[in-house]
């Protein structure tokens, strides 16, 4: 009882696909014209919005003077007996290609998800996977910026390895996969301006396999699931807010569910 109460409190979300919409070295034309082409149409001339993923650890806009750890895949223990740290960058390309490929069944931006090492000199937001755990404490298992209307191309946010291995346990490669992408795709959410949907507020589509990525709370049975962006938010939810920035913190208060509720 106490890992599945610990798991309704997270304030984070999921994704999945197993096809990704691009790799490798980033270009903005490049990258927005690979979208467009795997991603059903689109204006091959809009801008792609470039997401970094950062194993290695560092320093956020969130908190700009905590030294979060990389993360230590080795840790990651898998239900054939290994870790994820046996296939490490096999590991890491799949997350982003989870990350990457739920923003192409979405109204959002056009989403461009890189490893940070491929992408140097390049302006862009960051996501940081870090062994840590959370500043706040509690089940919380990412942070991120909240940017109304995506005005700033450098946010960050953080996913933290270590309050994940510690709620999920033991898990396949590709549910270990889901997870990551998951927690990291609703924290990009975040920094394109997409707030948390309550669960008591949100109707499910008739694509019912699907449990929505923004919403405010997931089991990690959820989080080993499919899920898309929501559709029916817009990444300029208030314009007359201020544009300041600010960190869209998890919710701390359970939702009441069950771990089985959206089976």
């Amino acid at each position: 009882m106490a890992f599945r109460a610990a798991a309704r409190c997270m304030g984070v979300a999921l994704c999945l696909a197993l096809v990704g919409c691009g790799s490798g070295a980033f270009d903005v034309d490049a990258s927005t014209a690979e979208f467009a082409s795997q991603c059903g149409g689109g204006d091959v001339a809009a801008r792609a919005t470039l997401i970094k993923l950062d194993w290695t650890g560092g320093k956020t806009s969130i908190y700009p003077d905590e030294q979060f750890t990389g993360l230590d895949l080795y840790l990651f223990e898998t239900t054939d007996g290994g870790t994820l740290g046996d296939d490490e960058e096999y590991f890491k390309d799949r997350v982003r290609e989870q990350v990457e490929t739920v923003f192409c069944d979405s109204t959002a931006p056009k989403i461009a998800v890189r490893q940070a090492r491929n992408v140097s000199g390049y302006l862009g937001s960051t996501v940081y996977l870090t062994q840590s755990l959370s500043l706040l404490g509690g089940s919380e298992v990412g942070e991120g910026e909240f940017d109304p209307c995506d005005r700033d191309e450098d946010n960050t946010a953080v996913v933290y390895g270590e309050q994940l291995r510690q709620l999920a346990g033991v898990l396949s490669f590709d549910e270990w996969v889901l997870i990551f992408a998951n927690v990291t795709a609703h924290e990009v959410g975040h920094m394109l301006g997409y707030g948390h949907v309550n669960r008591d507020e949100y109707q499910p589509p008739s694509r019912s396999l699907f449990v929505e990525l923004m919403l405010n709370g997931h089991t990690i049975n959820e989080l080993t699931r499919q899920q898309r962006f929501m559709e029916d938010q817009t990444n300029c939810p208030d314009l007359s807010r201020p544009t300041a920035r600010r960190i869209e913190r998890p919710i701390l208060a359970c939702p009441s569910m069950h771990a089985d509720d959206m089976e």
